[in-house]
């Protein structure tokens, strides 16, 4: 399904978004944080942020990659009461992220654990965007992405990925209209 959603479209008016989760594998792992901010007419207008009670002890290498706690999840909104208020966020707008297919999968085996709607939403990923327009840059992760556009943002927590992803999807999408 992720590969039909995808386009090479480039809209003004998107939604990029980010998660944060307790592990790799989508089956076994859960849903920390979602992060969302949308833009119309290329101006962020609207947030959407929070962390997930994931209801079991987060591993230490979480907790260090992403600066989140045991003690910051707990008592938080599960992904059940989070992921349908989402999925209204985001409507039908674009859906942009940097490697997005791992967040989309995440997000997808949950819709799928709870009944809800799949999602239709056409998707840019940044990382393919990005691999066709830099190409000084040492590699394609994020991170490096953020310190190649000289971005100040945080890594590894939702929102500010998302206005990395943001910031690099405007360059991107710049350089390709250049072209």
């Amino acid at each position: 399904m992720y590969q039909s959603l995808r386009t090479n479209e480039l809209p003004d008016n998107y939604v990029v978004f980010d998660i944060e989760t307790s592990g790799l594998n989508p089956v076994k792992d859960k849903i920390i944080e979602i992060g969302a901010v949308k833009y119309i007419n290329n101006k962020k207008v609207d947030e959407f942020s929070y962390l997930i009670d994931p209801k079991i002890k987060l591993n230490k290498i979480i907790t260090d990659v992403t600066g989140i706690t045991d003690n910051d999840l707990i008592g938080k909104y599960t992904i059940e009461k989070v992921l349908p208020m989402f999925l209204e966020f985001i409507e039908d707008y674009t859906i942009i992220g940097h490697n997005v297919k791992f967040d989309y999968d995440f997000i997808e085996f949950n819709i799928k654990k709870l009944h809800l709607e799949h999602i239709k939403n056409k998707i840019v990923d940044t990382l393919f965007l990005s691999r066709i327009t830099i190409y000084d840059s040492k590699n394609h992760r994020l991170k490096t992405l953020k310190e190649y556009l000289k971005l100040n943002y945080n890594s590894h927590r939702a929102i500010d990925d998302c206005l990395t992803c943001n910031a690099l999807y405007q360059y991107c999408k710049n350089k390709k209209q250049g072209d």
